[in-house]
């Protein structure tokens, strides 16, 4: 074979040689990406050990813990109680509103408790079951829709509520058929003035006068409610050789004694559709005013005051949020009150 040919099979042969190893050798594939692993979430915080036995406190929710209530600066209602121990002071905070209903009628409540001065806080969960008490609610009515009212007279007794209706004007039957029903009727005036810009007489004619032609009716007010709330101290003194107790009327969350309520005076928050905006907002704001009372479970009542019973009254409340009070009210185990019960 000539040089040349020969030198043309060599290079031949050592081109397959190559091709074949080039194909044997393994193909660099694209890496797979990686998945992170899971997050786990993230390890409780140890119990700093001088705020172990005061955390078991607070979860055993007993009646050794004296609990109150103040507004911040937005009217919010929070939720409190002062402990202490040998090395210092601490806040307890009860997420109320955030409260989890459990089975049997129970409520899981997050708390948090603190150090005095120290911004760190413990985090932890007591059970509350709520039972009957004294704490309650003061439930009243003003003006005169008597017709819308005792439309409703089922739906209370269907819920074990007690109200108080304050009648503005001359008597009508109602009255009788209210007492009958085991609920309360009180005074609200003939004319509904603003008993501070009237003559004395007039004073005395719409309210004691009123009192009066409902009494020989054998109707007694055991209460009356001042029209708009307005008032001024000189009115207590004579309203009150009438009257037990004396309604005002606000806009903020306030608890009384039953002693305080006995006193003579106590204003009553408005939960009027235009008083309060919004189908969330009131659902939201009566549920925590009625667990406050009842969870503070020191005897004290909530008074609350409507108007009319209306799907379409500004100055009134309607029949879904009528029964939403009252449903939640008994589910929470509160009282009912009347203003003839003090």
């Amino acid at each position: 074979m000539p040089p040349i040919q020969r030198i043309r099979v060599l290079a031949l042969l050592l081109l397959g040689f190559l091709a074949a190893a080039c194909a044997s050798r393994p193909q660099p594939v694209a890496e797979r990406a990686k998945e992170p692993p899971p997050r786990q979430p993230p390890a409780a915080l140890p119990i700093p050990s001088h705020m172990e036995l005061l955390v078991q406190r607070v979860k055993q929710n007993g009646t050794d813990i004296t609990k109150y209530f103040i507004l911040d600066n937005e009217g919010q209602i929070l939720v409190r109680a002062d402990l202490q121990n040998e090395i210092g002071e601490y806040e307890v905070n009860y997420d109320i509103e955030s409260a989890e209903i459990l089975a049997d009628s129970a409520y899981s409540v997050r708390f948090y408790l603190r150090e005095k001065g120290l911004s760190a806080a413990v985090e932890d969960t007591l059970i509350w079951k709520p039972v009957p008490g004294n704490s309650g609610l003061l439930l009243s009515m003003d003006d005169a829709f008597t017709d819308s009212w005792k439309r409703y007279f089922d739906l209370y007794d269907a819920y074990g509520a007690r109200l108080t209706f304050f009648i503005q004007g001359e008597y009508t039957p109602f009255s009788n058929e209210a007492v009958n029903r085991g609920h309360d009727v009180g005074g609200h005036s003939l004319n509904h003035p603003d008993l501070r810009k009237i003559s004395r007489s007039d004073f005395n004619r719409e309210t004691i006068g009123q009192s009066k032609s409902f009494k020989d009716r054998g109707v007694v007010f055991s209460s009356f409610a001042f029209p708009y709330g307005f008032s001024e101290p000189w009115m207590y003194e004579i309203l009150h050789e009438s009257f037990e107790v004396l309604r005002g009327y606000g806009v903020t969350f306030r608890l009384y004694y039953e002693d305080e309520i006995r006193s003579g005076y106590i204003i009553s928050r408005a939960i009027d559709n235009i008083v309060i905006p919004g189908e969330e907002q009131f659902d939201r704001l009566i549920t925590l005013m009625l667990r406050t009372v009842k969870f503070l479970d020191d005897g004290r009542v909530l008074p609350l005051t409507s108007h009319d019973i209306s799907d379409t009254a500004d100055w009134g409340i309607t029949p879904r949020r009528l029964e939403f009070l009252l449903k939640t009210a008994a589910e929470l185990n509160l009282k009912f009150y009347r203003f003839s019960d003090f």
